[in-house]
């Protein structure tokens, strides 16, 4: 089995967003203020409202970011730290989320069933180099975990696409 080397997609240090192809010419980055609406997400994960949907902002800390298939699904992988990109996806592809930890946050969000592109939230729609993906159309769910495996020097936050609608907007879960 031939497996494809992951595209990563860094920022300038500010947060990377998540939303439609179709409609990411009218972000306006740090020319206007859409910049400074996704830094104001302070959690793993926000939304900012769109009549159209939402636009996913992934907050904290600015790690390398690539999507992963598991075998529960789609998920953005974030890399804090591992000796090795080999590391690191092994870890996250066998890693099951029956093993600790607990899930940090579920985020519900209302998706598009179209592309999406994943970006550098400094840079203006027009002129972006983005990541494509297509999340699952029926993702309504966004379940972030923070993984670390001192043993092997490897951490992470793993975003999983779930199915399933949590109560509320956001359930955050207790950092431990």
């Amino acid at each position: 089995m031939t497996t494809q080397k992951p595209q990563w997609i860094a920022s300038e240090g500010g947060p990377l967003v998540m939303m439609p192809r179709s409609k990411a010419s009218s972000w306006n980055g740090v020319e206007g203020d859409h910049y400074d609406d996704a830094c104001q997400i302070d959690d793993f994960a926000g939304v900012l409202k769109r009549s159209w949907g939402d636009i996913l902002v992934l907050g904290d800390e600015p790690a390398q970011t690539t999507l992963i298939v598991r075998q529960d699904g789609l998920a953005l992988l974030r890399w804090l730290h591992a000796p090795s990109e080999q590391d690191l996806l092994e870890l996250a592809l066998r890693w099951a989320p029956e093993d600790p930890p607990s899930p940090v946050e579920r985020l519900s969000i209302r998706l598009l069933d179209e592309p999406y592109i994943l970006f550098d939230s400094v840079q203006h729609g027009q002129s972006i180099e983005p990541m494509d993906l297509q999340p699952p159309p029926s993702a309504r769910t966004l379940t972030t975990f923070v993984v670390k495996d001192e043993d092997k020097q490897v951490g992470f936050i793993l975003h999983r696409f779930d199915h399933t609608l949590s109560k509320g907007h956001l359930t955050l879960v207790p950092r431990e």
